[in-house]
């Protein structure tokens, strides 16, 4: 099931490897760094300073909110809701599809993930044991936080302000992204498939806190959280490090296999992936683009090589076709 008791842990972790990884920066260096990119572009990042990150974070939500609401965003309101309610139609069949693919290919529908490092009491570390729970783990906050420790680390070794400033605005993504995500399951109440008590899983809408908490997994199917923070994550990798060109086709082939065995291990519905997707990717855009101090593309001296293909219908009457090469 989806379930979070660990947060108070997982949020003591990042603080932790904040504290331990945040080596203060010598006097005499400058007070910008400047990243070429494989377009001639660049990136400039300001000293990262993770307080001043999370201190952002009202500020970046407000962005979100704003950013979500706007004359642009209109086509993929429209587009997040028709998707969501098609799915929804279609939920308990396809559930049941994901089921009948899982048993097929041997994929335990159970979550084998466990914990590996215990500390008094409190669980440091968990992790899958076979493949079903690796797929379910790509969602899991230990992700993000592994992110988080390793680039933090690398910048203790290499002086890399984009590595610690993206690290900083995981730390804050993924805290606004549950946040987020627990307040819209709290508000719809949906139950997940493997308690469901009707077709597709009651709605029973604004629970409580309290029959929330003690009855979580007849509440909190919609929006998916799991993909929510995995899609806040590769979102924020994505746009900080714009020229590695694995981020993209890699990060969203595990996103598939992640929204597969959420369905077979009966955590979540096909219709609770538009909403948790949007809201990951919403809030992924606005920290990396407002939260960061870092930040501001500069435009380079040439343009990515590109072909293109349009088609062509001249003011006279002829029709065809115009393959441009721009180099």
């Amino acid at each position: 099931m989806e379930t979070h008791p660990r947060l108070t842990s997982l949020f003591a972790s990042l603080l932790l490897l904040t504290g331990l990884c945040s080596a203060p920066l010598r006097a005499q260096e400058a007070s910008t760094r400047t990243y070429a990119l494989r377009d001639g572009s660049q990136l400039v990042y300001q000293e990262p300073g993770f307080w001043r990150t999370m201190g952002s974070m009202p500020s970046d939500m407000g962005t979100f909110v704003k950013d979500s609401f706007t004359k642009d965003s209109l086509p993929w309101l429209g587009a997040i809701t028709a998707s969501t309610l098609i799915l929804i139609h279609y939920d308990q069949a396809i559930y049941d599809g994901a089921r009948k693919t899982g048993r097929k290919l041997s994929i335990s529908s159970k979550d084998k993930t466990r914990t590996y490092v215990t500390v008094g009491g409190v669980a440091l570390f968990r992790g899958p044991s076979d493949l079903g729970s690796a797929l379910y783990f790509i969602g899991d906050g230990w992700v993000t936080i592994g992110t988080f420790g390793y680039l933090k680390i690398y910048n203790l070794f290499e002086h890399d302000w984009r590595a610690s400033q993206t690290a900083n605005q995981l730390g804050e993504g993924l805290i606004a992204t549950g946040f987020v995500t627990e307040l819209m399951k709290n508000i719809a109440g949906r139950e997940t498939p493997e308690r469901e008590t009707g077709k597709g899983g009651v709605w029973r809408m604004f629970p409580g806190l309290g029959e929330y908490i003690k009855h979580r997994p007849s509440y909190d199917a919609f929006p998916s959280g799991h993909l929510a923070s995995y899609t806040m994550t590769m979102t924020i990798l994505a746009d900080n490090y714009p020229d590695n060109r694995y981020i993209k086709p890699i990060g969203y082939t595990l996103m598939a296999g992640l929204c597969f065995q959420m369905m077979n291990n009966g955590v979540h519905w096909a219709g609770d992936y538009p909403l948790g997707f949007a809201v990951g990717y919403g809030i992924g855009k606005a920290i990396s683009s407002h939260g960061r101090t870092a930040a501001r593309r500069v435009p380079g001296a040439r343009e990515k090589q590109a072909l293109s293909f349009a088609p062509y219908l001249s003011p006279y009457g002829g029709v065809g076709a115009q393959l441009a090469y721009r180099f």
